[in-house]
């Protein structure tokens, strides 16, 4: 090997370790934007569920007191009606910020997810396979996670495709890996084929793969894909 030879060697060398070293960095970033973005949210859900809502409640009750003591007015009826939309919104609000029982029960914030997403299209045909007990993760991965499946019923809602049926299943594995499953049945080849090639979907599984350091694979039968999210969850500081 001559000098020349070995000098390319060595720069080849150098700009994979700095490719390597950049990547495990912007990860790392990524990885902190995520938590410090679950964190956020999570606190204006706080102060929504125990400030805005109990306030819009004791309005309610002091506008009914007043239609006790004045009589039914229209204008009261209208107040009501009004405080009334404003507490569910700040509920649903609260909700869409930080999902419930994501702190304590991945399950049963996926359980949630699904019914919110069933309540909003009834056509959705959504099974779940979910563990009664779960692994002790910190939230913010749970957060991704959820972010993750809602993404992907977003996007085959907003794609219309109704006819479609999904079975969720999540799964723990060995050596501290989860698995998120989601199989999705389709009604004929070409709905089969316009979502398995959706750049959407693609952007989807790196993003996963990125903030979670996990893996994301697909397998295909017929006219069933199967997505596989697997991630290893950080323990509990």
């Amino acid at each position: 090997m001559t000098f020349q030879d070995i000098v390319l060697s060595l720069l080849y060398f150098s700009s994979a370790i700095w490719l390597i070293a950049s990547y495990l960095k912007t990860q790392k970033a990524l990885q902190w934007w995520s938590y410090s973005q679950s964190i956020k949210l999570a606190n204006e859900a706080e102060q929504i569920r125990g400030s805005l809502l109990q306030e819009s409640c004791c309005m309610r009750r002091s506008i009914e007191r007043s239609i006790t003591e004045l009589g039914t007015a229209k204008s009261s009826r209208e107040w009501i009606q009004t405080v009334e939309l404003l507490h569910h919104s700040l509920a649903h609000l609260g909700d869409r910020l930080a999902p419930p029982h994501i702190e304590y029960s991945l399950p049963l914030a996926i359980e949630f997810l699904i019914e919110s997403w069933q309540a909003k299209n009834t056509q959705l045909n959504i099974k779940s396979q979910l563990p009664k007990v779960w692994r002790d993760e910190i939230p913010d991965r749970s957060i991704i996670i959820l972010q993750i499946l809602d993404e992907l019923l977003r996007m085959l809602s907003v794609k219309n495709l109704t006819k479609i049926s999904l079975e969720i299943s999540l799964i723990p594995l060995q050596y501290e890996l989860n698995e998120l499953a989601i199989a999705i049945s389709y009604p004929d080849v070409q709905t089969f084929l316009l979502c398995s090639n959706l750049k959407e979907l693609k952007y989807l599984k790196q993003t996963f793969s990125f903030l979670t350091s996990g893996q994301c694979f697909c397998r295909r039968k017929n006219l069933t894909e199967t997505l596989y999210f697997r991630w290893r969850s950080p323990k509990r500081s």
